[in-house]
């Protein structure tokens, strides 16, 4: 399946070999970290893959493959239809149920209340493959291997900061996130201490 899933988004992104390159390098991070925290490998190599599977096609056809509820909750944030739209996709197309894979796929974007590790492992990997060059990128990479939650949550703020800057519309969502993760992290600390 995995080389079926493969072919299909080379094929998707042969225009887009940047894309392509990055895809690639969130599957190597992917799988690095899947094996490092021990978590079943192919579901989240599939997720990685696929991820970005919709970044290209026009809102209209993403919108087509999402819920209504979830365009209008991500209307003025329409960077997210693309991964539900992938996620939509490879269920459909491909015939795949497998809630541990379209749920890191739909969440790879600023993650979910309610993260999976694979949900963390395919997100944190998007993020810090080794493609990426921006400031930070390589404390996160390191820190990935070592605390994925803490990772996550240092990113997140710092692309919440980054966006807001930029002028970007920032989603509730994404604040509730971050929130989630630092009781995670919290709790996380009181626990060791």
């Amino acid at each position: 399946m995995i080389l079926e899933i493969r072919k299909a988004v080379e094929e998707k992104l042969e225009k887009h070999p940047e894309r392509l390159k990055h895809v690639l390098g969130v599957y190597e991070m992917a799988t690095k970290l899947a094996e490092h925290y021990n978590q079943e490998v192919e579901p989240i190599q599939i997720a990685a893959l696929f991820h970005d599977y919709s970044k290209y096609d026009d809102l209209v056809d993403q919108i087509r493959y999402i819920d209504l509820k979830l365009v209008k909750k991500y209307s003025e944030t329409p960077v997210m239809y693309h991964a539900l739209a992938a996620a939509a996709l490879l269920e459909y197309r491909y015939d795949i149920k497998n809630k541990e894979i379209l749920s890191a796929i739909r969440k790879h974007v600023w993650g979910d209340e309610n993260m999976s590790m694979a949900d963390k492992i395919v997100l944190i990997s998007d993020k810090i493959e080794l493609g990426r060059t921006y400031p930070k990128v390589e404390h996160f990479r390191n820190l990935a291997f070592t605390d994925i939650d803490q990772a996550i949550y240092e990113f997140l703020v710092d692309n919440i900061s980054y966006n807001k800057q930029q002028g970007n519309k920032i989603h509730d969502e994404q604040y509730l996130v971050i929130e989630k993760i630092k009781e995670q992290l919290d709790d996380k600390t009181r626990t060791d201490n």
